[in-house]
């Protein structure tokens, strides 16, 4: 079973309005997954990180700026041991000035697109049930797991990582995971993006669990 549980999530229920006439419809949608047990993902430092204020004479009017990289800690406790994988998904689709699948977007100025980040996994930061396990990747559901070297995460929820005993290439089952996340902004150049008021960051993404 392959099915995600996700850190945000939200639903949606549209009315329909009848006449003497006619009859308009609308679908209701009831989904759920019922799985061998239950995995909760979260952040150290409130799931956020903040760059505060960036001077904008900090910043390049014709190249990308590079900021910071902030380091932000992760924990996945599930009900009892199994195997897992995790994904991300960009809720800020479309707006990452580097058009790539392992470029999240940081939002929008009008129609200007202010910049991206990357998520990566910091290699030999992670640990299952307390002992050190390696990150092997799935680059889509039809690939092989393979040792991952460079965990960059990816936009579209395709790629996936897992955790597997030192030296193996087979997810491992264990109640508590955990691991550290590197993230690296940078800012679009400055000759793009209207400086006369200021321009706040609006990066969003999610990660999801999935039962394997």
């Amino acid at each position: 079973m392959n099915s995600p549980k996700k850190a945000l999530l939200g639903s949606l229920l549209a009315l329909s309005a009848t006449s003497a006439f006619a009859v308009d419809t609308a679908d209701l949608r009831v989904i759920g997954t019922i799985a061998p047990t239950a995995c909760t993902p979260t952040f150290g430092s409130g799931a956020t990180v903040d760059y505060g204020n960036i001077p904008t004479a900090s910043l390049s009017a014709t190249n990308l700026t590079l900021l910071a990289a902030h380091t932000i800690a992760y924990t996945i406790s599930c009900d009892a041991p199994i195997s897992i994988a995790t994904s991300w998904s960009d809720n800020r689709a479309g707006t990452a000035y580097l058009g790539a699948v392992d470029a999240f977007g940081l939002g929008l100025q009008d129609a200007a697109k202010i910049g991206y980040y990357r998520i990566t996994q910091i290699v030999g930061g992670a640990t299952a049930d307390g002992a050190p396990v390696d990150i092997i990747q799935k680059n889509n559901a039809a690939s092989a797991w393979v040792l991952s070297t460079d965990p960059r995460q990816t936009n579209d929820g395709v790629r996936m990582y897992s955790y597997a005993p030192t030296g193996t290439l087979v997810p491992g089952s264990y109640t508590n995971f955990s691991g550290v996340l590197s993230v690296v902004a940078r800012i679009a150049p400055t000759s793009t993006l209207d400086l006369s008021s200021s321009i706040t960051l609006d990066g969003l993404s999610t990660i999801s669990v999935r039962y394997l």
